[in-house]
């Protein structure tokens, strides 16, 4: 891909090279020979326009005409075509009249007056496609600083998100365990057991921009066991994952995540207990995520929810924009959770 510089200048000289040879053409249409003396005409043409307009360019960046608005950069622009135009008349008049052709020069008003005005509005179409390569170069380089700007901002938010997330899981997970020491320490170390399994795996996938719903669920399936050991009977446990979703990427914990948000608001606070129910389904090329918990959603208390909610919004708004849907509603006396995911490739 060509830098910048290098682009200017095979512009320059394909874009001289090109009015030189039209120059050429229109002198052989008008009747006159291919020789020696149009050859050395045209070539003085082309370094002629070559040189004033590099010239110009070196005006334009020595002044720092770029720091101008339009209105203010009009003026300067047509004064310095004319001037070009000027240049350029008395340097051709110079070189092709005298020089090469060897013709007595004079300068007549009249004469020059359109060859002028023909050169300046030369220089002056140069002008607008210098500016407008220049203006647009740095748009496209201002654009990819922005991105590069958003990326960089958006890997330290779900670096953050990440961090936040382990220590927060880490303390619910104790908590639980905590929980079984007095009743069963058998258990208890089997639980201890669990949840070291659980959290090699997640500090492993905590390192991962993306996993696969099949590692994500190995994840969950271990944290249901340590959660399953503390509530025994109290927790029912379904799970419809098919086959084909089982690939598809999603954010590390994200799936946990919300699964034990159901289990702590819900199954926990309901003397009887209640069920946890996973279903995965592929709708429309995206991850459906639907996870039904026993208890009863209520919006207004959504302070209660828990950070995991907070972090699992957070995060996939960083990820997919406004392409992600996450829903929490009551259904048929069950919280729905409701996780619509795009498919996206490890960046």
């Amino acid at each position: 891909m060509l830098n910048k510089k290098r682009l200017y200048w095979v512009s320059q000289i394909i874009g001289w090279l090109l009015y030189a040879f039209i120059v050429g053409i229109f002198n052989i249409l008008t009747g006159n020979e291919l020789s020696a003396e149009l050859i050395y005409s045209l070539l003085s043409i082309f370094l002629i326009g070559l040189s004033v307009a590099h010239a110009f360019r070196l005006l334009i960046i020595k002044l720092n005409w770029m720091r101008f608005n339009i209105p203010r950069l009009i003026p300067r622009i047509l004064l310095g075509t004319l001037i070009s135009g000027i240049i350029v008349y008395f340097l051709k008049s110079i070189i092709i009249e005298r020089l090469i052709v060897q013709n007595d020069y004079e300068f007549n008003l009249t004469e020059a007056f359109p060859s002028i005005i023909s050169w300046t509005l030369l220089y002056l179409i140069w002008s607008l496609l210098y500016f407008l390569f220049h203006f647009v170069t740095n748009y496209k380089q201002e654009e990819i600083k922005n991105l590069k700007w958003q990326a960089t901002k958006n890997e330290i938010e779900l670096n953050k998100l990440k961090s936040q997330l382990n220590p927060h899981f880490i303390f619910n997970s104790m908590n639980s365990i905590r929980a079984l020491i007095n009743e069963d320490p058998i258990l208890a170390k089997e639980a201890i057991t669990q949840l070291s399994n659980v959290l090699r795996n997640s500090l492993l996938m905590g390192k991962q921009k993306l996993i696969s719903l099949g590692d994500e669920m190995k994840l969950v399936n271990d944290y249901l066991g340590l959660e399953k050991t503390r509530f025994e009977e109290r927790l029912t446990i379904k799970r419809n994952i098919e086959k084909n979703t089982e690939m598809f990427l999603l954010p590390p914990l994200m799936i946990q995540t919300l699964v034990e948000n159901g289990i702590k608001h819900g199954t926990s606070k309901l003397p009887e207990g209640g069920t946890i129910e996973i279903n995965s389904s592929i709708e429309k090329g995206k991850l459906k995520i639907v996870i039904y918990n026993s208890g009863i959603y209520d919006e207004n208390l959504k302070p209660e929810t828990g950070f995991g909610l907070v972090n699992t919004v957070q995060r996939l708004k960083l990820m997919y924009g406004d392409k992600a849907i996450f829903k929490i509603v009551n259904e048929d006396k069950r919280v729905k959770t409701l996780l619509l995911i795009p498919n996206k490739t490890i960046l």
